[in-house]
This record gives C-alpha cells, sequence and structure tokens, in this order.
C-alpha cells in the first residue's frame, strides 16, 4: 500500500495538488493529471485499475498509461514523497554504531 510518507502534507484544488515535503522546505506542486494519480494513491492505496480509468475514455492504451503511471509512483517513492508500507524498511544505524 502506498501512502504520503509523515513529513509531507498535501492540499487540493480543482487546478491541482499542491505537495509540501516538510523535511526540505519544498513544494512540489501537481497538475490535475498528476493530482488523479496522488487521489488515487492518498484514497485507495494504490492506482490499481487507475489506468484502465484514465485510457478508456479518452482512447489510449491503457499498457502506455499504466507504465506512466508507475514511472511517476516510482520517482514519488524514490524521493521519499511516498512510502510503499509493503516493502520492508532499510535498516537504520545510529551514528554511533558506524
Amino acid at each position: 500500500m502506498l501512502t504520503p510518507a509523515r513529513h509531507i502534507h498535501h492540499a487540493t484544488s480543482p487546478y491541482g495538488t499542491a505537495v509540501l515535503d516538510v523535511r526540505q522546505g519544498s513544494w512540489l506542486m501537481l497538475d490535475p493529471d498528476a493530482s488523479t494519480i496522488w487521489r488515487a494513491v492518498t484514497v485507495r492505496g494504490g492506482t490499481a485499475g487507475l489506468a484502465d480509468e484514465i485510457a478508456v475514455p479518452t482512447g489510449q492504451d491503457p499498457r502506455d498509461v499504466g507504465e506512466q503511471i508507475a514511472a511517476f509512483v516510482s520517482e514519488l517513492v524514490t524521493s521519499g514523497v511516498l512510502v510503499d508500507t509493503d516493502r520492508p524498511r532499510p535498516a537504520r544505524r545510529g551514528w554511533w554504531r558506524r
């Protein structure tokens, strides 16, 4: 399941979503298309079925849309904005144990 990281705050408007990373003090502004993905993640916990929901009405290939969604979500996970709770967390060692 995907979820925003603890240090992430977000707000959605009709024009998109603003995501604030409190740790880094940076904003990520999502356009309406990216906001659709963000809402799926924050409401459903994932993007299952989202590619079909987007692709079918617009006449696009669901596989292509699915690949784009997966790449965007992967980027958010890599940057620490989203957390995949199904993946084990890497072991953290305190500074005193190095």
